[in-house]
C-alpha cells in the first residue's frame, strides 16, 4: 500500500519519467538570424489537453510587406540579401500536435526565398522548418531547403512534401536559419 501512495505522489507532482504536457497554452513564434537574433513574427495558441492538443498560428509582424508575386499574393519579409516569403499551406490539415507528431505545425511555417532582384518567386527555393521539442519546453526548427512545387496541385496525401528530398540548409547563406516557439 505504501509503494501505492508513493507512486500516486510522484505522479501528481511530476517528477522526471512521469507524463507531463508538452505544450503550453500559448507562444510566440520568433525566426532567429544567423548572430542568434530572435524576431517575432506571431503567436500560436494550443487547445485541448492530452497527448494531442489543437492548434492556431498568427503570423502578424510589421516586418511583413504584402506583395504580388507570380501571380499569388504573399507576406515578406525583406532583407538586404533574400526575402523571406511566407507560403500558406494551400489544402486542409488536421491542426494538431503531439510529441511525436509536429509535421501540421510545420505545414503552417512554410517559406520561400527570394533575392530581391528577382521579379517572381520560385517555389524550387522552399524552406521548411523541421520542428523538435526541447527540454525547455520551447520548440525549435530545423532550417532544410527543398522544392516545394509538390504543393501546385492538390495532393493524394494529407502530408505531400518529402523530406528526404530536402537537404539541411547553409546556415550562414539563410537569412533567418532558425525558428523557435516559446
Amino acid at each position: 500500500m505504501k509503494t501505492f501512495w508513493a507512486t500516486l505522489l510522484l505522479i501528481a507532482i511530476g517528477l522526471p519519467g512521469t507524463p507531463v504536457d508538452a505544450f503550453p497554452d500559448r507562444g510566440t513564434v520568433f525566426l532567429v538570424d544567423r548572430e542568434g537574433q530572435e524576431t517575432p513574427i506571431g503567436s500560436i495558441v494550443f487547445s485541448g489537453s492530452g497527448d494531442t492538443r489543437g492548434f492556431a498560428v498568427t503570423l502578424e509582424t510589421p516586418l511583413f510587406n504584402d506583395h504580388f508575386l507570380s501571380m499569388r499574393p504573399f507576406r515578406c519579409i525583406e532583407g538586404s540579401t533574400e526575402w523571406f516569403c511566407h507560403l500558406p499551406y494551400p489544402y486542409d490539415l488536421k491542426m494538431t500536435v503531439s510529441a511525436g507528431d509536429l509535421q501540421d505545425l510545420e505545414y503552417s511555417l512554410l517559406f520561400i526565398r527570394k533575392a530581391p532582384s528577382e521579379f517572381g518567386i520560385d517555389a524550387w527555393n522552399g524552406l521548411y522548418y523541421r520542428l523538435a521539442l526541447q527540454p525547455d519546453g520551447s520548440i525549435a526548427g530545423e532550417l532544410l531547403e527543398g522544392d516545394l512545387n509538390s504543393l501546385a496541385s492538390p495532393p493524394d496525401t494529407d502530408r505531400p512534401i518529402d523530406l528526404d528530398e530536402f537537404v539541411k540548409a547553409e546556415t550562414s547563406k539563410r537569412l533567418y536559419p532558425g525558428l523557435i516557439i516559446r
